[in-house]
């Protein structure tokens, strides 16, 4: 009995032995977390000109790394992309805002969510009335611009099954609204939050406008997201997630780069 149970033992060794390390071991002590971002405003959006990420989800993993104190190396990905760039590797985290759906969820472990955001629509002004509800949205003639692979491309496939849904590969989300301003498009859908910064911009709001004004949509949670299996790391996280959330810091940003700062807005 006693040597069936040391066989059992030496036998289980191996296994032991290989398990994998953590991310979190991975991160603190090769000193360098990589962190997966797609463009989207106001958590992560990157100047043009510099190449300089900024936004409130930055801001937040520049803190996180600062309290383990390593390296941010930022990866930008495409939306469509996001996933299978997230569970083959190439890196620790989705550091950007990713919005919750249940299909995206049963492929990535999300994070406790730092936020919720809602969905609205821009319209050319010469179509302003056309829609008095989004309802009115889910009709065959209707064709509706989202970004491949974004949460806004899930809500139109659901609430609009009827509508012509183009969905556009773009470096950046407010691209999507070019395809209403030259017609291929009737409507695009964006956060809510993303058109009212895009619309204080004169040049923008001359031909659109919000198409459903003091209302928004399809309001999920948002936040940083992981791949499976890694539950240390997950937990780690989620705990920093709570912090942000209950000590006001997620507000205090979100507060401070819509009041403060329009990634839209061209200066010169």
């Amino acid at each position: 009995m006693r040597l069936g149970l040391l066989l059992i033992t030496f036998a289980a060794l191996p296994a032991m032995a290989q398990q994998p390390q953590s991310t979190l071991e991975k991160v603190k002590s090769s000193g360098t977390l990589k962190v997966c971002v797609a463009q989207i405003s106001p958590e992560a959006f990157k100047d043009a000109k510099t190449g300089k990420w900024s936004g409130v989800f930055i801001d937040l993993t520049n803190e996180l790394a600062d309290w383990l104190k390593v390296k941010v190396e930022l990866l930008e990905v495409q939306w469509p992309t996001v996933v299978p760039t997230l569970k083959r590797g190439d890196c620790d985290m989705f550091g950007g805002s990713l919005v919750y759906n249940a299909p995206r969820a049963a492929e990535i472990n999300y994070i406790r969510p730092q936020w919720a955001k809602g969905v609205n629509a821009i319209i050319r002004r010469d179509s302003a009335g056309k829609f008095t509800t989004p309802d009115a949205l889910n009709d065959p003639g209707v064709k509706i611009a989202v970004v491949a692979g974004s949460s806004e491309n899930e809500v139109a496939r659901r609430q609009f099954p009827k509508a012509q849904i183009l969905a556009l590969q773009v470096n950046s989300n407010i691209q999507v609204l070019e395809s209403v301003r030259r017609g291929d498009a009737v409507v695009a859908l964006l956060p809510t939050i993303t058109l009212k910064w895009w619309l204080a911009v004169p040049e923008n709001n001359k031909w659109g406008q919000m198409a459903f004004p003091n209302m928004e949509f399809a309001s999920a949670p948002n936040g940083w997201a992981v791949r499976y299996g890694d539950n240390d790391w997950a937990r780690f996280l989620d705990a920093f997630s709570n912090w942000a959330s209950a000590s006001g810091e997620a507000q205090r940003l979100y507060e401070k780069y819509v009041e403060t700062t329009n990634p839209y807005r061209t200066t010169n």
